[in-house]
Parts: C-alpha cells; structure tokens; sequence
C-alpha cells in the first residue's frame, strides 16, 4: 500500500523511482512484528540458552509457550521472571540509496516474561505475562553529494521514528497422567501495536526539492490457544504440542502528506492521502506444531533436539501469504547441580516466500541462524541463569518500488538474557 502511494506520487512529478525503496524498506521493518516472526525474540531464560530447544523438557513457567504439559513435571511451585534483555537489531540493505548501503538499527532494554507454577496434585496451575518484543526506534539517515548531474538526486534525508509492542497474557491447565505422562492446555490473549513516522526529503541538483510524510498506527488483538502432551522417562523425555491462533481485532490507519517544488520559482503541490482500512500489516498467525527429544543418562548432562512446522497461510487482504517453515533447535546443558553451562544452535527461517526475479513489489526474504550460550548458579531457593542470543540473517530484497531488482540484505539479532527462577516450597 505505502509503495503503491510513493510510486504513483512519484510518478506524478516525473522523478525517479529509488525513493520508493526507502518506504518498501519500512514496512518490511514493520512485517517483523506479526506472530510469524516469533523466533525473533526467544522466549524465557534456560529456553532462550538452549536455543528453543524445550519442547520435551519445558518443565518452568517459560516452558508454557513451548509446551503447556511439560509444567507437570515441575519439582516445585516456582514463579519465574525471565529473559530481562538488552536486545539490538541491525538490517542492512546493500547498494538500496543509488548504490550505498542502506542500515536500519534499533537497541533496546525490556522485560520479557514474568510467569509462575503452583501445583495442587495431580493438576498444575500457571501464568504467564510475556513481551516478545518491544522496540524504540529512533534514526536519521543523511546521503549527501549522491550526484552532480542536472536534475538527478544530490542530497537525501530520512528520519525514521517506530515504537512496537507485542504482549500476551494468559493461563494454563496441565494434568499429570501417572508417573511418566502429562496433557496440557494454555490460553493467551495478545495485543500488538506499532506506531511509524517515516520523514524524507529529496533535494535535486537544479533546486526541486520534495518532502513526504508517512504515518501509520497498528493496532491488532486476538487470541492463542496451545496444547500440547509430554512424556518423561529416566533418559529420555518427548513433548508434541500445537499452537493456534485467532485474530478478532485489525485495526489499521495510513496517512501520507507530501509537499513538492517541481521547479525553483513554482507554487509548491501538495497531496495528502488517509485511510481508515490499513491493511498491509493485518495479523496472520500460522499453525505452529512442535516436537522435541531430550535425552538427559545423568544430571550432570542433557541434550535436547526441537523440530517444529509452521503452517502455510493465505491472506485474503493485501497482507502477503506466509510460506509453510521448518524450523529446528538444537540445545546442550551439562555441570554439577549448582553450576551448569547451557549452549544451543538454532534456525529461524522466514514465512515470506523466497525472492523471485522479474516480479515486482515483493516482500524482504530474511533467513536466520542463531547461537545461544550462557550458565546458571542453581540454590535450593533460586536458579539465575546469565547468557546471550545471537542471530545472523541473509536473504534477498527487493526495495526499490515498481522495479524488477533484486538487493541482497545481511541482518543481526542480539539479546542479553538474564533470569531468576524462585522455588517456593
């Protein structure tokens, strides 16, 4: 939708069509934000260091949203507050500004679960309050000398100004079956906003200048459900769950101001598009299955192994399709009882499909690899665990409107993780 609006303003002046990349760019940044992009930010503590690798052995609050039976074998009531972050991100668009790079960048610091246990045997009660992003935005891009031709682009300014939130809060039921089996339900209400202003301002080489505005404010709530079974023996543990969601409210807005001087000594065109029935980033949320082992001979070590699928999806707006994925994790924890070393590998590739030359207009293709590392000091009463997440992405890209180009486009994720896990007796 932004693309099409620059382009046919674009069009209008009789310039050139690279500025369209700039917003195209946007609002990829912007599609990061829908449940398809949940690897994003890995939830939990010990999860997040075993690289997600916990769909067998989700046995803390965190272990929710892996898997809801897994809270069953639970030794203790525990609350947990997990994965407080310093988190970065860093896209880079190569050769998007006639040929120069082009680097959106974001750091910031927030809480990311809050959550607890309390058994009444053989059922298990828990809840969970979870921010699985929640990044401030606040960036000036100036390219100047572009060119020296007559009447060719000379100096470029952006400023990018975005605010997203994603939250969910919810409950859970698990039931233990025996001393081996357990089933497990959890129900989450989201919320996810995004608030946008992207300023540009074009200046040519002759004294046309023009300024466009684009403001857009998201605003979608909806309902995830998960179940999921769990089977724990001496070495090996199994867990399968299933998650599912239901979008009830979209509610999206669009407003594009633009003022142009086509000529140094002419009365300046102004336009000023809004609209009420934004569409583009309405959310899609894809049927997630998962299925993880874990095989743990001794305390001293254990080595966990995570497969999950998400779905394909069909959008009936102009929010794109989402591609079915596969996704694996692979996590290791091994020390004595008090002091553990937790690592993890895993992938998280992109529900957007793959580029495809000579078609136009199409979204950022992003697909990512991560490691995870970190330890945890265990007491009777607490377990804190200290570590990081990285992720390094590589895809293709196609920011420049209406054109047939391809761009490749190199990313990096990073988060701090710090968590306490308190056992209550």
């Amino acid at each position: 939708m932004r693309s099409r609006l620059v382009l046919q303003f674009l069009g209008k002046l009789g310039l050139s069509l690279w500025l369209g990349s700039l917003t195209t760019a946007l609002h990829a940044d912007l599609a990061k934000q829908h449940q398809s992009f949940d690897r994003l930010m890995l939830p939990g503590g010990r999860a997040a260091l075993l690289g997600g690798a916990y769909t067998a052995i989700a046995s803390d609050p965190a272990g929710l949203l892996y898997n809801p039976a897994g809270v069953s074998f639970s030794p203790q009531n525990q609350i947990s507050l997990n994965s407080w972050s310093n988190f970065r991100s860093q896209t880079v668009y190569e050769g998007a500004v006639l040929g120069r790079d082009f680097e959106e960048n974001s750091i910031t610091r927030f809480g990311g679960f809050v959550g607890a246990l309390f058994q009444f045997k053989p059922f298990t009660l828990g809840y969970l309050i979870a921010t699985p992003d929640n990044r401030k935005i606040n960036q000036d891009d100036v390219f100047t000398d572009l060119s020296g031709n007559s009447g060719e682009v000379k100096n470029f300014t952006r400023i990018h100004q975005e605010t997203n939130t994603h939250d969910l809060f919810g409950a859970s039921l698990s039931v233990k079956l025996g001393n081996s089996w357990s089933l497990g339900g959890l129900a989450l209400f989201y919320d996810r906003t995004i608030e946008s202003m992207d300023y540009q301002q074009v200046e040519y080489n002759g004294g046309q200048v023009l300024v466009q505005e684009t403001k857009v404010k998201v605003g979608n709530q909806g309902l995830i459900g998960s179940a999921g079974i769990t089977y724990k023996g001496e070495d090996l543990s199994i867990g399968l769950s299933v998650r599912a969601g239901q979008p009830l409210i979209d509610d999206g807005h669009l407003n594009v101001n633009s003022v142009s001087f086509p000529q140094t000594s002419s009365a300046p065109v102004i336009s000023a598009i809004a609209s009420d029935a934004y569409t583009d980033d309405a959310e899609l949320i894809p049927m997630i299955t998962r299925f993880g082992m874990a095989y743990h001979p001794t305390s001293f070590f254990l080595l966990s192994t995570d497969l999950n699928y998400s779905s394909p999806l069909s959008s009936d707006n102009t929010s794109p399709d989402r591609q079915g994925v596969i996704n694996y994790a692979v996590g290791m924890e091994f020390g004595p009882k008090v002091f553990k070393l937790i690592m993890g590998t895993f992938s998280n590739n992109s529900l957007f499909s793959d580029v495809i030359v000579g078609q136009t207009n199409q979204r950022v293709h992003l697909d990512y690899k991560g490691v995870s590392g970190g330890l945890s000091i265990n007491t009777k009463e607490m377990d804190v665990l200290l570590g990081f997440v990285r992720q390094q992405g590589q895809g293709k890209a196609q920011i420049i409107a209406g054109s047939a180009e391809v761009q490749p486009v190199r990313a990096v994720l990073e988060n701090l993780v710090l968590s306490w896990n308190f056992n209550l007796k």
